[in-house]
């Protein structure tokens, strides 16, 4: 990794070179269980034979053309995208922090004469201002806090009693997952749903981890009670090619002409991919395979047994197993054993298998879980 992207990022230690399905192989020719992804991205796994041939039929087409322009290929993802909300509109934009910045710049269009915005602690929405704002880690934002806007932050269950005449939007995730993988209490968001539509406040769902099948449905936030307005996807939607999209319910209108725009956002070589990674998913009907597999996840994972894990908690293919070690330790020391997980927060290791991942990948993965755990357990060094 080059100096810049190590010193943002940090580094890992090995360079990725292939992979096939839910495997992935380094330079030295070492095999590893991917449950981290890309950060979800390649939510089909590496080299999917049928997001292949998209991408070969996109290569040989207009790669891009210009919002400007009609475009076939981008009508019907943005059609099917808006059908997660029942048929609404969508924007097509680059990553999951462009949505949001969209879905700010749409709601506060919305909602000219108000002026509060909630969201919730331990959010994560991105590192733009808009999205940056939102997100409530000061360990990503005060460096940058005379750029950005006022936010309100406060603990999911808080919401309902909060939200009042005077407020735009509430901005939430079904699941937290940089913030430690907690799923949103159904009870909370059919309490935060109503209080948004008692009070004309939009419900903005940042389904950009959570969304398109990988937490058991297309959509999570009607797993947790949430009815939103709008709603930004992303992780996923092609397969680890960068695209995102800010899906709105059509009877808000839409953004002023001229107001918002995305030079490569909707390009077509994309496009392309995304919607044969969207027909994919409806036709092998992976929001059920995503339920099921990750309830064995989750299942096998609780009988390791014994004081190290505290709790394991997620939807489908998002979870967490809360430690009483450092996350990073485990994290490094689950990859010197052939599985890529990742952190989320001090003390939660997030698990991203991919719709490629299988029972095998599980069994296996929470082994070597095991192993890393009784090595620690023991006075074992974490290497």
């Amino acid at each position: 990794m080059s100096g810049s992207l190590s010193s943002l990022y940090g580094g890992r230690g090995v360079a990725i070179v292939s992979g096939r399905g839910g495997r992935v192989y380094d330079r030295a020719g070492k095999e590893y269980i991917d449950f981290f992804n890309g950060h979800g991205a390649s939510l089909f796994g590496h080299a999917n034979p049928v997001l292949r041939g998209a991408l070969d039929e996109a290569a040989d087409g207009v790669w891009i053309c210009g919002a400007g322009f009609e475009s076939p290929v981008r009508e019907e993802l943005a059609d099917i995208l808006g059908g997660l909300v029942g048929g609404g509109r969508a924007f097509i934009c680059n990553s999951g922090t462009e949505a949001m910045e969209a879905a700010l710049k749409l709601a506060v269009t919305v909602k000219p004469d108000r002026h509060r915005i909630l969201a919730c602690r331990r959010a994560f929405h991105g590192r733009t201002c808009g999205a940056l704002a939102l997100t409530f880690n000061p360990k990503y934002k005060t460096p940058f806090k005379r750029l950005l806007s006022n936010v309100e932050h406060f603990n999911p269950d808080e919401l309902p009693g909060l939200i009042d005449s005077d407020t735009i939007a509430v901005f939430i995730e079904p699941v937290q997952g940089e913030g430690g993988v907690y799923p949103l209490p159904p009870e909370t968001g059919r309490a935060i749903s109503e209080a948004c539509r008692k009070n004309g406040a939009l419900l903005v769902a940042d389904e950009i981890q959570t969304g398109l099948g990988r937490c058991g449905a297309m959509l999570a936030s009607g797993l947790v009670g949430l009815d939103p307005d709008i709603v930004c996807v992303a992780k996923g939607l092609a397969g680890g090619l960068p695209i995102g999209a800010t899906v709105w319910r059509e009877s808000l209108g839409d953004f002023p002409g001229h107001s918002h725009g995305s030079t490569y956002g909707g390009n077509e070589f994309t496009a392309r991919v995304a919607l044969s990674a969207l027909k994919l998913t409806l036709k092998e009907d992976f929001p059920r395979y995503a339920e099921t597999l990750g309830g064995e996840l989750r299942s096998k994972l609780a009988s390791l047994g014994g004081s190290a894990i505290k709790e394991i908690r997620g939807l489908g293919l998002l979870n967490g197993a809360e430690m009483d070690t450092p996350s990073t330790d485990v994290v490094r020391a689950l990859q010197a054993k052939g599985l890529l997980a990742l952190s989320a927060g001090p003390r939660v290791v997030r698990f991203l298998p991919s719709f490629a991942s299988t029972s095998d990948d599980v069994s296996q993965a929470v082994e070597i879980l095991g192993e890393v755990l009784e090595s620690i357990k023991n006075g074992g060094v974490v290497k």
